[in-house]
């Protein structure tokens, strides 16, 4: 008995040493709030201005486009932040340029956590502000306390905030802007493409020239027709995805003016509200689109699986939009 009682002993100290080792190493184990804290993410955003090649060189614009641009961090779009619902946005807006930026935050509630104010030339500013809403959240230059807003977001000056939800179940995600330019174009020596400068007449007009998909147009077309080719963008990037595989799509429509009547060409999209419909006979149907509405200066979440191989199309459905870069081509494969 003595020894099966100091067998217990040794058993239950060794098991002891265990979990204090592994207590000691694996945060895993930790009984502390600390995981229930808020994570602080810091943010540095850059404007600036200068110019970028919007258009490759193609069939409809040869030798493409370079325009006259305001960034954040130098791209357009500006930097994607992505946070989960709680975490604390730090963020610094540090303005290099020779003219006046701002910043507003869509996803932010109130003043004090949305809008930068102004900040002039060689200034930065920093602020918090509080991810409580999940979402996803355009953000953009003001200009001059909107003074000049159309033209600050019609060059570049936008990106995108998303806020995960707890709940979001893993999948495959993308993300997509889309935006409007309203061009003139000059003619320079010593320069192979076209330069490009915001033009207000156009914008008051609602004439864009062009839209963009994260930043060019095109970007994501190589080619239309089957018997008479169009050639959009020799180096035409595009999406690739597997059947039944869980895709997400952040889709962005930094305007500055039109709605975007966002399109999967053989697709169908799950409705906005994923709203359940209880009919007599059926055990269970859902309410599905073909079109997606997105309204300037907003996005939104798409969930979708692919069930069969082959080429879709993502697009607004305003044809005339085809012809001025908007869309991009989604490749589905067999697992």
């Amino acid at each position: 008995m003595e020894g099966i009682v100091k067998g217990w002993i040794i058993s239950i100290i060794a098991v002891a040493v265990i979990l204090s080792a592994l207590l000691s190493i694996s945060p895993s184990f930790s009984t502390t709030k600390e995981s229930n804290e808020p994570r602080i993410k810091e943010i540095l955003l850059i404007a600036n201005e200068g110019v970028q090649r919007i258009v490759p060189d193609n069939n409809l614009y040869p030798e493409g486009l370079i325009y006259n641009t305001m960034t954040f961090n130098g791209t357009i779009p500006g930097p994607l932040i992505s946070v989960n619902q709680g975490d604390i946005l730090k963020i610094t807006l540090r303005n290099e340029g020779k003219i006046i930026h701002s910043l507003n935050l869509h996803a932010g509630f109130g003043p004090t956590q949305a809008l930068s104010g102004v900040v002039q030339p060689g200034e930065s500013k920093t602020w918090t502000m509080k991810a409580d809403y999940p979402g996803v959240f355009l953000y953009h230059c003001d200009g001059d306390n909107l003074n000049g807003i159309w033209e600050h977001i019609a060059t570049g000056m936008y990106g995108g905030i998303i806020v995960h939800s707890p709940q979001e179940k893993p999948a495959k995600e993308f993300f997509v802007f889309f935006s409007e330019v309203y061009t003139s174009f000059d003619s320079q020596p010593g320069i192979e493409s076209q330069i490009g400068s915001f033009d207000f007449e156009k914008f008051i007009d609602n004439r864009p020239d062009l839209i963009l998909t994260n930043g060019m147009a095109f970007r994501y077309i190589p080619v239309i027709g089957t018997q008479a080719k169009v050639m959009l963008n020799s180096s035409a990037e595009t999406f690739h995805v597997k059947t039944d595989e869980l895709t997400r799509w952040y889709i962005f429509n930094a305007g500055p003016r039109n709605d975007l009547a966002f399109n999967f060409g053989a697709g169908m999209i799950p409705a906005d509200n994923s709203e359940k419909i209880i009919e007599e006979g059926e055990k269970d149907a859902y309410r599905y689109d073909e079109i997606r509405d997105i309204p300037p200066g907003s996005g939104t979440v798409i969930e979708m699986t692919f069930p069969e191989k082959g080429t879709y199309f993502g697009n607004d459905h305003d044809i005339g939009s085809l012809l001025k870069g908007a869309g991009f081509v989604v490749i589905v494969d067999d697992k």
